[in-house]
């Protein structure tokens, strides 16, 4: 997937890069939306803005056609003309806005959040690739992830809806869902590419250095007294429920023999 995005990027590994951490935003639910976000918005586009959040956050929320409608707050009415400024400035064309998720979705999780937490990520980090590039410490790439939102958005989880000020800040949990399934996979097939094997031990390394993840799948293992110390252990795990149990192929896995001669 990813070497087929950068073919498409004309080998662009910052713009895929980019493609690939947005679409992680938007986790399960939002995945895809996210992706044509970026894809409908260069990372180049951004670059030339990257000094003003406000700037950065009209081109987002406009190009996910978040801003098409009729507002009360000073912001959003701020993020609007500033979109239309952007928009002719750049010939972009916004995404249609029914394509997002709400439904379901805690507040902390809904796009318009998620879309905030981008935002920051894109104004304080020029060159995130580079930056991912020469990080080396589980410690290092959450400093990266360590983003949060503009002042409004403290106060709110749409627009013109004002709740209780809350900080929201990308969990742990979060960066680590970041860190699985952006930075892993990308540093492995870029030393692969490039055939420096240092990337490839680095991502390796990086997931045997996060905390196993805790999803339905891997309480399924725990059920069955297969533990998982780490997510270079729970992406395994996971690995063999999708490609064996999923598919009934029990005896083409050690493990579903293990389980069905000892059941």
């Amino acid at each position: 997937v990813i070497l087929n995005s950068l073919k498409l990027n004309n080998n662009n590994w910052e713009e895929t890069f980019y493609q690939l951490i947005a679409r992680n935003f938007g986790f399960n639910t939002n995945a895809e939306p996210f992706e044509l976000l970026a894809k409908s918005l260069p990372s180049s586009y951004l670059a030339k803005h990257k000094n003003s959040l406000l700037s950065i956050e009209a081109m987002l929320y406009g190009q996910a056609g978040m801003l098409e409608q009729h507002f009360e707050d000073k912001y959003p009415l701020s993020l609007q003309n500033e979109y239309v400024f952007l928009r002719q400035k750049f010939r972009l064309q916004p995404m249609d806005k029914h394509l997002w998720k709400f439904l379901r979705l805690r507040p902390i999780n809904f796009p318009s959040v998620r879309i905030a937490q981008f935002a920051d990520l894109i104004h304080r980090s020029s060159n995130l690739f580079s930056k991912i590039i020469n990080a080396k410490t589980v410690e290092e790439f959450h400093k990266l992830f360590d983003v949060s939102v503009s002042p409004y958005w403290e106060s709110h989880y749409v627009f013109d809806k004002v709740t209780a000020v809350k900080k929201k800040n990308l969990g742990e949990e979060a960066v680590n869902s970041i860190l699985i399934n952006s930075v892993v996979p990308f540093l492995f097939v870029y030393g692969k590419y490039k055939g420096e094997d240092e990337f490839v031990s680095r991502s390796i390394d990086l997931l045997e250095n996060i905390r196993s993840e805790n999803n339905s799948i891997i309480k399924e293992w725990k059920l069955r007294k297969i533990s998982s110390e780490n997510a270079y252990t729970s992406q395994a795990l996971i690995q063999l429920k999708n490609e064996y149990c999923k598919s009934k192929k029990c005896l083409n896995c050690n493990i579903g023999n293990y389980l069905l001669k000892n059941s």
